[in-house]
């Protein structure tokens, strides 16, 4: 059966189905033929008339930055920048100097501008004055257009620079607290494919991908408070001919900071002088050996671990207490001190006596807890944690240099909330 249906099958039906094949097939070569060779002068013409682009759309304002009580500390100001077609603008050359002039600038900067630039989009002058970005898209200047962005503005300028940081020019945190809160502070620019022809002239545009604001950011900073601490930095740095100065100010029972300043510090509003060393927050940053202020920690680590009572008195009538091979000596020479005499006359002697008393771990149980050794927890850029020796590497002298400041290293904040402790009845709140 199959064989006697197969050769029933007309003969004129192959050759149908070759014809229309071959008919398609000429069809291809035709059209391809007009394309690329009758049509191609056209088409190539029409190409160049006409450029589809993604242009970055204008960026949100980020998040601005509030003291406690509402007061700016870091705005977003409206700014413009300049932009260019290359392929258009390059081809008004000779309007450059009437340009340059409006804008400050020579044509040779302007023609630097788009040699390192891409063929698409150039920027040529960013974040400026939109007043002046005004005067010069009034030239009427074909491929010349403007942007809309925002330039980060600090209203106290040096005074909270080192703790806020900066931006930079995209506008994305640097330093400080703009650079750790980055994330909720930053805004997030749109996005839109448009068609232009080789005049620059908008042919189409697709729907924008539009841009997010920033998330604002409140600190427990009170930006009076912050002023006021600032000048008496100030004037204890240039008093005591000091390099430089840090300094903390908390609520001893909430753990709040107040202020936190540097002297001397950069105002991140100047960036042409802008000086990188005074960006840098010593207050948490740079460490140093304290000193005699550790010795109310040593007496409460001894009054704390029971090696001492509040009544104790210790002979510290010598020019030498010799521990180990080191010599241990006071400023002024004194008999027998109680406690609050031992802090009163900064008697390293007696702190030391203090110190050697309690079990190596008891102290270093309560400078621990105390916050030295261990980052405060921030979260801002260069914290430092200091440096705390465990106790099992402490010798007899370390454990009594210890006690008046010695073998340790703290930075300001740390010390700060320390003392916040003392002043809170003995609690320590992070």
């Amino acid at each position: 059966m199959n064989a006697l249906a197969q050769s029933s099958l007309p003969s004129w039906r192959p050759r149908l189905l070759f014809a229309v094949l071959g008919a398609g097939f000429c069809a291809i070569l035709y059209q391809s033929w007009q394309t690329q060779v009758e049509q191609s002068g056209f088409l190539r013409a029409q190409g160049q008339q006409r450029y589809q682009r993604q242009l970055p759309m204008p960026a949100s304002a980020r998040g601005e930055i509030f003291d406690r009580y509402g007061q700016p500390l870091a705005l977003s100001v409206p700014s413009s920048t300049l932009w260019v077609d290359p392929k258009v603008f390059a081809q008004q050359q000779a309007r450059w100097p009437e340009l340059a002039r409006v804008l400050g600038m020579s044509s040779a900067e302007i023609g630097k501008r788009l040699q390192h630039s891409g063929s698409a989009f150039a920027y040529l002058l960013r974040q400026v004055d939109p007043q002046l970005a005004a005067r010069a898209l009034a030239l009427g200047i074909p491929g010349l257009h403007e942007l809309q962005e925002y330039r980060r503005f600090y209203p106290s300028g040096q005074i909270t620079g080192p703790l806020l940081g900066f931006t930079n020019i995209e506008g994305v945190g640097s330093e400080g607290l703009e650079l750790a809160y980055d994330n909720i502070l930053r805004s997030r620019a749109g996005q839109r494919e448009v068609l232009r022809d080789n005049h620059g002239h908008l042919l189409s545009s697709a729907p924008e991908n539009v841009s997010h604001p920033g998330q604002p950011l409140t600190l427990t900073i009170d930006r009076r408070l912050q002023y006021a601490a600032y000048t008496a930095l100030a004037a204890a740095v240039q008093r005591f001919a000091a390099h430089t100065g840090s300094a903390v100010l908390l609520d001893a029972h909430s753990g709040a900071i107040l202020a936190m300043v540097n002297y001397p510090a950069s105002n991140p509003n100047d960036r042409e002088h802008y000086d990188p060393a005074g960006a840098t927050d010593r207050a948490i940053t740079h460490t140093f050996e304290p000193g005699s202020v550790m010795k109310p920690f040593a007496v409460a680590a001894a009054l704390d671990s029971g090696s001492i009572q509040a009544g104790s008195r210790f002979d510290v009538d010598t020019n030498c207490f010799r521990v180990a091979s080191y010599c241990i000596q006071d400023d002024a020479r004194h008999g027998t001190l109680d406690i609050a005499q031992i802090l009163k006359y900064s008697s390293n002697i007696g702190a030391a006596k203090i110190a050697l008393r309690t079990p190596a771990a008891d102290l270093y149980g309560l400078l621990s807890r105390a916050g030295f050794g261990r980052s405060v927890g921030l979260a801002l850029p260069g914290e430092s944690a200091g440096r705390l020796p465990a106790y099992q590497q402490w010798g007899p002298a370390a454990h009594a240099a210890i006690a008046y400041g010695y073998g340790i290293s703290v930075n300001t904040l740390q010390l700060a909330a320390a003392y916040a402790a003392i002043a809170n009845g003995g609690v320590y709140v992070q």
